[in-house]
């Protein structure tokens, strides 16, 4: 099963057809309610893998340890980890909240859904079915792949071995 998953994941990275820059992905805002770009968070030669999730996700919750391990484990060497919580702003409280309660290491921003899925469909050709959604940008800034469900941290240090 964990070798199924592996292969579809690295499937749908090397499928994704089109680069995209991520700042393109403007509407996000920071915890402290700054607007910002993804790419503004992005680290020279690192690659960044982006999970969208809701505080409401059950999923979602069952990831954080793993993304947070890989985030510690890759911060400092190749790659990072940035949440962003498809809640929207009107809704801080609770995703800070939220943030203070979980496993999560990495930086997380957030995002209205309606804006975050119109630009993962216009990056993806495909439409935002949940989360969590995980999207691997290179580290030019390029979205190289994208994964709905969850992922292991096995399946994305092979893909980056591989780049």
């Amino acid at each position: 099963m964990k070798r199924i998953i592996c292969l579809t994941f690295i499937s749908l990275l090397l499928l994704t057809s089109s680069f995209t820059n991520a700042s393109d992905w403007t509407e996000v805002r920071t915890l402290e309610g700054k607007f910002t770009t993804l790419s503004q968070h992005f680290e020279k030669d690192k690659w960044t893998l982006v999970m969208l999730w809701t505080t409401d996700c059950g999923i979602c919750q069952r990831e954080y340890p793993a993304m947070s391990e890989f985030h510690d484990k890759h911060k400092d060497v190749d790659a990072k980890v940035i949440g962003v919580s498809l809640d929207g702003y009107s809704k801080l409280d609770s995703i800070t909240e939220h943030i203070n309660e979980m496993p999560m290491t990495f930086d997380n921003l957030i995002g209205e859904i309606t804006v975050v899925a119109f630009n993962y469909e216009s990056a993806t050709e495909e439409p935002l079915r949940g989360t969590p959604t995980f999207l691997m940008f290179n580290p030019q800034g390029q979205l190289v792949g994208h994964n709905p469900g969850p992922i292991k941290p096995e399946a994305l240090e092979k893909f980056i071995s591989r780049k």
